[in-house]
């Protein structure tokens, strides 16, 4: 199967690679093009295909200045605009995954292995969101840029890309509670403004709770609402979040306190999506995915910290693929919207 393929060409390409940085420099360009060509150009494939067609149908008469008053107005004026200038449905795909990938990069590039990051992403996060869900994958994109932008404790510019983010997928809105983190140290009473700041965001999502059930439909085969794979995404989200909190926290803060405050509030929020996924498999999983970036940077930098050992860092990509080779071999779901895969050119 051409997934497993994929990421078996990977994983292999990170063991030859491994001890040579030059080379793991050109394996990272080179897979990051074709994932993002594999990704962007797909036809008929992903389980939310149909769900954003239909969107891009329902703005073909919709005006610009409608457009922008809907719930995500960056994502439903790049529709109106491809219909403005007569292009395919096809092209919001690339211009989501262009917007992920990106981003994807911008983030990466900080690590001591990008590539790294780029594999351990196939499995779940590039599968799941340039691959079918889009709208959220540009989110994601943005969201990366905020990141850094906390990391490099610019305020306005993290708040900026949140609100961005949101005009993208909604539920991005809720990563404004890192704000008040942006500067100084980790205290209790940073940790109750963030709670302050958390109650308004939350409770608008909840009264908007309806549309984003409304465009869950989108998301799910057959029009469910159920995200049947949430609890094991973010119970690997969970167990991530709790081994940095447990093993890595202070090994971290005393080598990278840089980005230390967005990994460890970053595990922090694995560990509490988990029992979310149990309420609504949809949000769970939904605002798990947003954390898999922080998820990332953690298990792409293991090789780095504490005692060195070989056997260690291959877990992430060990267990990849071990949830690839369960998903594409077990769910039907996956042989519907995935197989077979087709190129749009």
């Amino acid at each position: 199967m051409i997934y497993n393929l994929l990421y078996v060409s990977m994983v292999l390409c990170s063991v030859i690679s491994r001890d040579h940085h030059d080379y793991r420099r050109f394996f990272y360009f080179i897979w990051l093009c074709v994932l993002f060509v594999f990704a962007g150009f797909r036809l008929n494939v992903g389980c939310d295909w149909d769900g954003y067609k239909n969107i891009f149908e329902q703005l073909r008469y919709v005006d610009i200045s409608d457009a922008v008053q809907e719930r995500e107005p960056l994502f439903m004026l790049a529709n109106t605009l491809l219909h403005r200038y007569d292009l395919e449905y096809p092209y919001i795909n690339v211009i989501c995954s262009f917007i992920f990938f990106l981003g994807m990069h911008r983030l990466a590039k900080r690590e001591p292995d990008p590539y790294g990051i780029l594999v351990l992403s196939f499995p779940v996060l590039i599968l799941n969101l340039p691959m079918s869900g889009i709208r959220q994958a540009a989110a994601i994109g943005i969201m990366c840029f905020a990141y850094n932008a906390f990391n490099d404790g610019r305020l306005i510019r993290f708040v900026v890309f949140v609100i961005v983010a949101s005009g993208l997928h909604a539920s991005a809105v809720i990563f404004l509670i890192f704000a008040p983190f942006v500067h100084g140290e980790l205290t209790r009473r940073r940790i109750v403004i963030a709670g302050l700041i958390t109650l308004p965001i939350t409770a608008r999502f909840i009264l908007t709770l309806d549309s984003f059930r409304e465009y869950s439909d989108n998301y799910a085969a057959a029009g469910s609402v159920v995200a049947g794979g949430a609890p094991f995404r973010t119970g690997l989200l969970a167990l991530t979040g709790a081994w940095f909190l447990w093993r890595f926290r202070r090994d971290w803060q005393i080598r990278s306190i840089h980005d230390y405050k967005l990994v460890w509030f970053g595990s922090v929020m694995m560990v509490a999506t988990f029992p979310v996924s149990f309420i609504s498999s949809v949000i769970g999983d939904r605002f798990g995915y947003y954390l898999v970036p922080i998820q990332l940077v953690f298990l792409a930098r293991l090789p780095f910290l504490g005692p060195r050992s070989r056997i260690l860092p291959m877990v992430p990509y060990i267990a990849g693929a071990a949830y690839l080779v369960v998903w594409t071999q077990t769910s039907s779901i996956f042989e519907q919207c995935y197989i077979p895969y087709n190129f749009w050119w």
